[in-house]
């Protein structure tokens, strides 16, 4: 029988029709569910196959069995997915301070004059993947325009667009690797792109679907958690948690109308209280957080089951549930 997630992949055809092979055990008139997704987002509508089912499913027939091999047809995603086409532009700002930094291979004191950021090709997500066609860079600048804010203080800056398959954003974390290079194309970048003195390191930063600005230092290996530009949403609404099924963590997000005290804590099945998130005031806004019982510090030893997270928004309360599987 299917099991857990199955991620699906666009066809070369057409990047909205997606598709996957993925092997069943089943033995003859068996009944197999299974329910589509999308990233970011949710699960499809309640009674997909007829008005009793929850879930989509179909019956193992003896020539099924016999010949190995099921071929469903073309599904709809019955979801107005607020995301389609499976295409998102992420406006994106970038940012490398320079100041007191070395670059690699050429002599001490050599000057910035130019930065730009590339991919590591040894990684899959790594932003040169998300670039538009034949672009294999993104130049960064100093000149108090393009992106950037003081002309000359070496904090090179760009405003540029990224875009994403929405089928890569989770369950990654979403990731993306890439480095920078300074004075590229110039006789003093000594013949590599790679001219950070940070040996085999790279950048790494968080993605999510929002506009974001991302800050590095040059020759500095750094995480960076993406800072979220919050545009103020109209309704209150708490996400479904991704991935759930989870182990060992999930993503919780909600919205806020209104700027009020915020609390986010997850229940047992018996109601007992075993983790608070969020527990502060908050502005409008749109917000995440990720829950990792390994790493929480302030709730006990959760084992495998079913557990509830409540948000709570001034006189807005909302609760959902979330499977922990260890």
């Amino acid at each position: 029988m299917v099991g857990g997630e199955t991620v699906m992949k666009p066809i070369s055809t057409n990047s909205d029709t997606f598709r996957v092979v993925t092997p069943i055990v089943a033995s003859v008139d068996e009944q197999i569910d299974f329910k589509f997704f999308y990233s970011p987002g949710t699960w499809e509508d309640n009674n997909l196959t007829d008005n009793d089912h929850q879930n989509r499913y179909f019956i193992v027939s003896q020539s099924n069995y016999d010949s190995g091999f099921i071929a469903l047809n073309t599904f709809s995603f019955n979801n107005n997915c607020p995301f389609c086409p499976f295409y998102y532009r992420q406006k994106v700002k970038i940012t490398c301070n320079t100041n007191g930094a070395r670059i690699l291979n050429t002599p001490t004191g050599t000057e910035f004059q130019t930065v730009h950021i590339f991919g590591v090709p040894s990684e899959e997500f790594n932003i040169e993947k998300y670039l538009p066609d034949s672009v294999k860079s993104i130049q960064l600048f100093d000149n108090g325009i393009n992106g950037d804010a003081v002309a000359g203080d070496k904090i090179f800056s760009v405003d540029t667009v990224l875009t994403f398959a929405i089928y890569d954003l989770f369950p990654q974390s979403f990731i993306i690797s890439y480095k920078y290079s300074a004075n590229y194309n110039l006789p003093t970048n000594g013949g590599t792109n790679d001219n950070e003195a940070i040996g085999e390191g790279y950048h790494k930063s968080y993605f999510q679907p929002y506009p974001a600005v991302i800050t590095d230092t040059f020759g500095i290996v750094n995480i960076t958690k993406v800072e979220q530009e919050n545009l103020i949403p109209s309704v209150y609404k708490l996400e479904q948690n991704y991935p759930n099924p989870f182990n060992p963590e999930t993503k919780i997000s909600w919205q806020i109308a209104v700027g009020s005290f915020v609390s986010l804590k997850i229940y047992d099945v018996l109601g007992n209280e075993v983790a608070t998130l969020v527990n502060e005031e908050q502005s409008a806004g749109t917000y995440q957080v990720t829950f990792n019982p390994q790493l929480t510090t302030n709730h006990q030893q959760l084992s495998s089951g079913i557990y509830f997270y409540q948000l709570r928004a001034g006189d807005f309360i909302q609760t959902k549930k979330m499977i922990l599987l260890r």
